[in-house]
């Protein structure tokens, strides 16, 4: 069987003003940053899990504007020098990590961020880039497609490939619109309607979404 060739999007995504990301690029408009890694925390409040990394010379004042941003969850230092810092950060998720698991849309990370907008590197095939591209315009997301084309990264050769157990949890999920915003059933109803307890059904989701999410080349 031949597989779907695959293309690779570069588009810029405008956080939305609620997040913290935007709030200091308002106040520090000349922060170095990048998402080292996003996967979700909480599947049933949609909050996701960052790494984060950013380099200023006031990154006392950007730490206090984070931890008490209301978007965040929580928050810890992972290392810190004088002008740079790694943490681990939970903040309500937007649209983006549930519209790529959705649409089966590899990230490749480290994500830049500038001036408060990501520059994501997406690789699919290009009907499912288009969709999420549409979704994000029907949900009224400001982005910008910069660049798409073929991509050099085969989507079957990376280790992304599901188990037969796996990819008919992640349909089931997909078509009962678990990953839909908003969401169409709980992660106890889709637990129930597949036969497992809903913390096995968590942990299963995660490793799932590890598998077709992150891209790291």
């Amino acid at each position: 069987m031949v597989s779907e060739k695959s293309s690779l999007a570069r588009v810029k995504v405008k956080f939305p003003d609620q997040i913290w990301i935007s709030e200091i690029f308002k106040k520090f408009n000349d922060i170095q940053m990048e998402i080292i890694n996003f996967l979700p925390y909480d599947l049933e409040k949609s909050i996701g899990n960052a790494i984060i990394e950013i380099m200023h010379y006031q990154i006392k004042s950007i730490v206090e504007v984070i931890k008490n941003h209301p978007s965040v969850f929580e928050f810890s230092i992972l290392e810190q020098e004088e002008n740079k810092i790694r943490f681990n950060v939970k903040t309500k998720d937007p649209y983006l990590l549930y519209g790529v698991i959705k649409y089966g849309v590899l990230v490749n990370f480290p994500v830049k961020v500038k001036e408060g907008y990501a520059y994501w590197r997406l690789i699919s095939t290009r009907k499912r880039i288009d969709d999420l591209l549409t979704l994000f315009e029907n949900k009224g997301i400001d982005f910008e497609l910069l660049r798409i084309g073929n991509s050099p990264y085969e989507i079957d050769d990376h280790s992304s490939k599901l188990s037969f157990e796996e990819d008919k949890i992640l349909e089931k999920a997909i078509s009962s619109g678990f990953f839909e915003v908003p969401r169409k059933i709980s992660l106890e109803e889709l637990a129930n309607e597949l036969g497992k307890s809903k913390s096995a059904l968590s942990v299963m989701l995660r490793k799932i979404i590890k598998k077709k999410v992150v891209l790291k080349i």
